[in-house]
């Protein structure tokens, strides 16, 4: 989950926190603070957000002991803007180490100041207030989404996306819809995360940002590789790692997260072509098997069908003429003629059997008989005596 800032206080880049620190302790000793005027307590507390947030990824306990003394002293000069600022910072502290409890306690008391800020309001621009609205309402979402409550979580996302996207505040908006995708996604309702993510990528292009786009890209990257599209969830994961690869120093979380995801996605796209080239192989083979057994059978077939007719060639020769007439002169079948006339031509057994579609077997048998039904032993004396008995005519 990412933090959604709208506006977050940020007047502390630019300065020299150990000098702002050593002014600020010697201007400001608890004596002198006790009897400090309005004006002196007022840049008391605008220094104390200052090094808070200058701190706040720096050195943590010392971001909240300023924030803390913002708060107190805020509450003295009853400047809830103060308290709502500094109340969020240490919230989100305790959220980011999930100490859910002591989040709600900061948070809570962020709404508070939020609520004594609205109620004073009478700027027809409520341009800064509703920045601190949409900025607690997203930061109450994060909160519930850690909780499991997903119906406030969205009720309060919902409220603040309204403010982003009518003020044009795009990269919030984009981080807000991202965030939704995060939480559909962990759920496992990619269905749901899927337009989130859409959407967040196209506000985040909508506003420029480079780092914001790369988050999105991360995010669709993720999505298509708990989807199983291997493929294109590379392609996202590649073109958010161009950006945090030339930002390998400030975004080196980013980076890391990325790299990791791509592992696994080429891990999952290794162990997918493996089993596609498996699969394959097991196809050919059976594909190899099937032509073999098919070719035998067709071969079996010939056979059989050769046999029958050999048998019934032999028998009908065999078989007594009705009359008992001496035996008739020799005569050739169709199948012997042919043969014959190929012998003639030249043809060797195997030839001939290619050229009647037969076994090289049956072509033999039938020049068997041929000799025998003409008493020759040679193909040069069979066709000779062919010739003499005119057998082909």
């Amino acid at each position: 989950m990412v933090p959604v800032f709208a506006f977050a206080y940020g007047d502390h880049r630019g300065h020299d926190l150990d000098s702002l620190e050593r002014v600020l302790e010697e201007r400001f000793t608890p004596d002198r603070l006790a009897v400090a005027s309005p004006e002196e307590q007022a840049d008391y507390v605008r220094t104390c957000r200052q090094l808070a947030w200058g701190y706040l990824q720096l050195d943590g306990p010392r971001s909240v002991y300023y924030a803390r003394q913002a708060i107190r002293t805020g509450r003295e000069l009853d400047n809830p803007d103060a308290v709502f600022d500094m109340s969020i910072l240490i919230g989100q502290g305790f959220w980011a180490r999930e100490q859910y409890d002591s989040a709600r306690v900061y948070y809570n008391q962020a709404a508070d100041a939020l609520a004594l800020i609205e109620a004073r309001w009478s700027d027809p621009d409520r341009h800064d207030l509703e920045a601190d609205q949409a900025r607690l309402w997203g930061t109450l979402g994060n909160f519930y989404a850690m909780q499991d409550s997903l119906e406030l979580f969205a009720y309060y996302y919902g409220k603040a996306g309204e403010i982003f996207e009518r003020r044009g505040w795009w990269e919030d908006a984009s981080t807000l819809h991202r965030n939704i995708g995060e939480v559909y996604l962990d759920e496992g309702d990619l269905k749901a995360a899927k337009p989130e993510y859409e959407r967040a990528l196209q506000l985040a292009r909508q506003s420029g940002d480079s780092l914001i786009i790369a988050g999105c890209l991360y995010g669709m990257g993720r999505w298509y590789e708990e989807s199983g599209r291997t493929v294109k969830a590379l392609k996202y994961l590649t073109q958010a790692d161009e950006y945090f690869g030339n930002h390998a120093v400030e975004e080196a979380g980013g980076r890391a997260n990325t790299l990791a995801v791509m592992n696994d996605a080429r891990k999952k796209l290794t162990r997918s072509s493996f089993l596609l080239a498996m699969g394959a192989l097991a196809l050919l083979l059976l594909a190899a098997v099937v032509f073999f057994v098919n070719r035998r059978l067709r071969r079996t077939e010939t056979e059989l069908s050769e046999t029958s007719a050999v048998l019934d060639e032999t028998i009908e020769e065999l078989r007594p003429a009705e009359d008992a007439v001496p035996q008739e002169p020799v005569r050739l079948t169709g199948r012997e003629k042919d043969i014959v006339r190929l012998l003639m031509e030249g043809k060797t057994t195997p030839e001939i059997a290619e050229a009647l579609f037969l076994s090289e077997k049956t072509i033999l048998w039938y020049r068997k008989r041929l000799h025998a039904k003409l008493d020759v032993h040679t193909a040069a004396a069979l066709t000779a005596e062919v010739i003499r008995r005119h057998l082909l005519d």
